[in-house]
């Protein structure tokens, strides 16, 4: 059963992402703001906070673990912080963080971005399995697996992939995946929407249906909205408003569009959503919703 079956929806929040202060004042720098940010989302009503872990003066903090303990430790002081935090290339801080976990909490979510991760990849119909592009006995994408190692270990970890789909040949093979089992469900997918970054979606409400024409009927998966870099408040809320039409979750955040909402706070971006999904007659999902969808434990189960 999905959160709509049960009027309920899947509400994301990126609080920072890899825009400054300059873009909007109210963007969380370091593991105090960052978490305070999360504390506040969550108290507003958000289901998952996405988070880039920072240092104090607004630097990346890519593969430090101890920056993203601190800060889901901190937040969960007071709340249950189900949130994840961002990756390039290298996973070591994930794998980290679910080894040695932080305090009052364990990591459920963790990101996917299958462009990271699959490179010239086949579809073998009449094997049903993936295989790898070849252009000669030198070529070094002879030694790629055709599917992800990376997904074996989320398993072992009881890791849930949020997974990154930033076009129409990541769907299609999201779906491939999950057909040959590679990818569990239910799915919990992210799809990106930008007027500026040419990679992503094109920011037009019509592409969503054609993303989610793309899912059989037969995979089970929460799928979230992300308007990401927009320029326009209006635009983002057209796909939220799509998104929600079509029983889709959505995400907001100042990380995400600061250049749209350049004085909103996170907690402003959240009472926002929530306005959207409480006039349908809906509401936002919980944190023990996401953990029973995906049958994770409770989080004090989790930390015991």
């Amino acid at each position: 059963m999905s959160f709509r079956d049960d009027g309920k929806v899947y509400l994301e929040v990126g609080v920072n992402e890899v825009v400054s202060k300059d873009d909007n004042p109210n963007v969380p720098y370091g593991a105090e703001e960052t978490a305070r940010n999360l504390v506040e989302c969550i108290q507003h009503g958000a289901t998952v906070v996405h988070f880039h872990a920072r240092y104090d003066d607004g630097r990346q903090a890519w593969t430090d673990d101890e920056v993203c303990r601190t800060i889901m430790a901190t937040a969960a002081r007071e709340v249950d912080p189900l949130a994840y935090p961002s990756y390039v290339g290298s996973l070591d801080h994930i794998w980290a963080l679910a080894e040695r976990p932080p305090a009052g909490t364990r990591l459920l979510l963790t990101p996917f971005d299958p462009v990271q991760h699959v490179k010239r990849v086949l579809w073998l119909e009449e094997e049903n399995r993936f295989g790898v592009v070849s252009f000669g006995p030198d070529d070094p994408n002879n030694s790629r697996p055709p599917y992800p190692p990376e997904l074996d270990r989320f398993a072992e970890l009881g890791l849930v992939p949020n997974i990154a789909v930033f076009n129409a040949a990541d769907m299609r093979w999201v779906v491939l995946a999950a057909r040959i089992g590679i990818l569990r469900q239910p799915l919990n997918i992210k799809l990106f929407f930008s007027d500026r970054w040419v990679s992503n979606n094109d920011p037009d409400p019509d592409v969503i249906d054609f993303l989610i024409s793309r899912i059989p009927a037969g995979i089970d998966h929460e799928t979230v909205v992300v308007p990401y870099a927009m320029s326009s408040a209006e635009r983002s809320q057209a796909l939220w408003e799509r998104a929600l039409d079509r029983g889709l979750g959505i995400r907001v955040g100042i990380g995400d569009c600061p250049w749209a909402f350049p004085t909103a706070t996170n907690a402003d971006m959240v009472d926002r959503a929530v306005d959207l999904i409480t006039g349908r007659g809906l509401n936002p999902a919980t944190q023990a919703d996401l953990r029973v969808r995906v049958g994770a434990p409770a989080v004090a189960e989790a930390t015991s």
